[in-house]
Order: C-alpha cells, then structure tokens, then sequence
C-alpha cells in the first residue's frame, strides 16, 4: 500500500500548491444555536373552566402477577392522573380536580356525563392506560445501559360524554448503568419495574407533560450550520451576532447571483436567519429557494425540521 506521503513525494510544487489551495478553498461550516419559540396549539375557554379527573384504568387487567410490580404500575399510574391535575392547574381559568383516591385506586365505572354534572363540570379526563417497562438501551465500555419506558393515555371528553380528544404521551429516561454480564444476564437480571418505583414515577410525570404539551409553549434549540464561503463570512459574522436585519442585508444581493449554487447557499443563510427571528413562514419559503436552485442537506434538513413544527 502506498503511503500518503510517498504520494506528496511524487507530486510536483506546483501540483502540491494547487491541492492545497483547494482544500484551503473548502469553507468550514459555522454552527449557530437557533432556539425557536412556540406558542400552545390547544386552548381552553377564556372563561372558567372546570375538569374533574377519573381512572377507567384497571391494573389488575394486565395480570401481573409480581406483587410489587404492580403495586409500582399503580403509583405510577396514579402519579400520571396527579401530574395531569398539576399542569392542568397551570393554565389560566382551569381548575382541575382529582377524583381518584390513591390508596385503593378504584375503577370509575359511572358515565362521563353523570360525571361531569355531578361535579358541575366542563370537562372529564379519564386515565384509559398505563404501560411502564425497564429495557437494555445499550452497551458501552463493559457497561449496560436501561432505560425506563412509560406510556400514557388520555381521554379529555366534553361534558356531554360524547366528544372527545386523545392525550396521549410517552417518556424515555435514562437509568444508572451496571456491569455487563453477557447478553442472557443482562436482560435476565435487568433492574426490575417493582424495584424501581421512583423511576417509574419520575417518568410517569414526563409522559404526561409529553401528553399535555400541546396547551403550553415550548421552545425547539436547532443546531444549524450556516455556509461560510469567503462571500457569506460578513454576513455570517452578523448572524453569530444575533445582528439578524443586517444580516439579511448583506446576503439579499446574493440571491440574484447568476451562479446556482452562490444564490442557494444564500437562501439557504437566509433561511437560519428568519427561523432565528421567529417567521418560520419565511424561513421555509427560503429554504424551498435554496433547495430548488441548488440540491444541497442543509437546505433539505432545516425544511423537514420546520415542516414537522
């Protein structure tokens, strides 16, 4: 095999030169942090709005045998509905009251609409399921690595018990790590769910704070890399700025460039600038222009980003 420098060897000055002037030539992507406010997709009334908390879930229909186990799927469920009571609370004009008792964990078997005008109420929320596991993740360095899985399910009914929405949530968290003991040893001696209620529980709250993300603003954080040829870097250098308005004066000639390629990766500058400033409407219709003027990943990764949001 030849070696690289037996290459260098054989290649003349002016050959050496001209390879290192094109890599040189390759700009380096910057990267900036682009975090990106959202407002709540779901709304309540602007008046008082009354809710009342119920379970429909029966443990004992999962025939757990592992006494401990279940009595961890229990406090893990009861954790969910008393989250769901807290976040509801957040909101303005919402009160929320919790019906279940904690201790016995019954099943409400009477109907939502008997429900909702016993307790003069605007809305019933009914548990429906609770699912939570331990599972391998993966193995590093002589180290397993689980994770506690649970799974939330909602039903916010009206008050006529008819209509109804699905709040639905799932978490995924990371637990302590352990020695690795071979395949068979690490799934058979995995940290069980009945030893591990605090985790359960912990995890039980994010999943409902998953279900119920929809009533609250949240912020997405995107990493995004800007292209920073020698043409882009004064305009670059406003973006890392935060100085977005003169930014996008600088890169606006560049989108009328004759070369397909200068305009697109213009456009595509562009298009971080506005998701940073919040027009996510204009920040995809750049990103379609760059795109479309030029094929390139930056271009097709901001676009599913801001489609999905």
């Amino acid at each position: 095999m030849t070696h690289p420098t037996d290459i260098m060897k054989q290649l003349s000055p002016f050959a050496i030169f001209a390879l290192l002037l094109i890599l040189t030539s390759c700009a380096v992507p910057q990267y900036i942090s682009v975090p990106v406010n959202y407002n709540p997709r779901a709304y309540f009334s602007k008046d008082s709005t009354n809710i009342v908390m119920v379970s429909k879930f029966n443990p004992d229909n999962l025939k757990i045998g592992n006494k401990k186990k279940l009595a961890a799927i229990k406090a893990g469920a009861y954790t969910a509905i008393k989250t769901a009571g807290m976040q509801l609370n957040l909101l303005p004009h919402v009160h929320a009251v919790n019906l279940v008792d904690s201790a016995s964990f019954p099943v409400d078997t009477a109907s939502v609409k008997s429900i909702a005008q016993k307790y003069n109420a605007n809305y019933v929320l009914v548990l429906k399921d609770f699912r939570a596991g331990i599972a391998m993740d993966e193995i590093d360095n002589n180290q397993a690595y689980y994770n506690t899985n649970v799974t939330v399910n909602f039903l916010l009914y009206e008050d006529n018990g008819i209509y109804y929405k699905k709040l639905s949530g799932t978490a995924d968290d990371p637990k302590d790590s352990q020695p690795y003991m071979g395949l068979l040893a690490s799934i058979v001696f995995q940290p069980s769910v009945g030893h591990n209620k605090t985790a359960i529980n912990a995890s039980a709250e994010h999943a409902v704070q998953n279900a119920f993300q929809d009533y609250f603003p949240y912020t997405v954080t995107h990493s995004r890399p800007l292209y920073n040829d020698d043409y882009l870097k004064p305009a670059v250098r406003e973006i890392l700025a935060g100085n977005f308005n003169k930014a996008d004066s600088l890169l606006q000639p560049f989108l009328q460039d004759p070369k397909a390629e200068t305009a697109s990766k213009a456009a595509y500058n562009l298009a971080v600038v506005y998701e940073a400033e919040g027009d996510i409407g204009a920040a995809i219709d750049m990103a379609q222009e760059s795109s479309d003027k030029y094929v390139n990943q930056f271009a097709v990764a901001i676009l599913n980003d801001l489609k999905q949001e």
